[in-house]
């Protein structure tokens, strides 16, 4: 082999081994955002289940309020809802932790002048972040019908209704 042919050899080796390195610092950072896009649209799915089951969780306790209600003359709290067997999910002081939601249920006593009421706020444990478990707020009332949300803060009956299923 002459010299001319091993400096060329040299030559192409170096230029090959440059490509193959410029291949890899382009193919890492892809490769990252590849995993990155995938995880992101892993945690929409999982947010979207969370707020399903957060709406079905909402659906369940206005029927079960309704029959307490019948059976009763007034509203349950959680801990009667649990007693009674009507719901079962892990309580946690005087909220439902449930699927990445948290639901605070308020219930007022029949009086001489006002008739029972109790009101649910479904709230995502983590509303922001990539590690949200939602980004809508839900709520419902003896005093409103359907449900009730908010993309920023925690629902009011003054928020607006969830008309169809397609909204979500």
């Amino acid at each position: 082999m002459s010299e001319t042919e091993k400096s060329e050899s040299k030559r192409l080796l170096r230029t090959a081994l440059v490509v193959a390195v410029v291949g890899v610092v382009v193919l890492v950072p892809l490769a990252w955002l590849a995993v990155r896009m995938y995880n992101d649209n892993i945690q929409q799915k999982v947010i979207a289940a969370n707020e399903a089951s957060a709406l079905a969780t909402l659906e369940n306790l206005q029927a079960q309020e309704q029959s307490f209600l019948e059976t009763a003359g007034q509203y349950a709290t959680f801990q009667q809802l649990d007693d009674a067997g009507a719901i079962q999910a892990p309580l946690s002081g005087d909220a439902l932790v449930s699927d990445g939601y948290r639901f605070t249920l308020r219930v007022a006593p029949k009086t001489d002048t006002q008739a029972p009421a109790y009101t649910v706020n479904a709230d995502p444990v983590r509303a922001t972040g990539r590690d949200a478990t939602g980004r809508r707020h839900f709520f419902i009332s003896s005093e409103v019908t359907g449900v009730r949300y908010n993309e920023e803060r925690p629902a009011t009956a003054a928020d607006k209704p969830r008309l169809t299923g397609t909204e979500y």
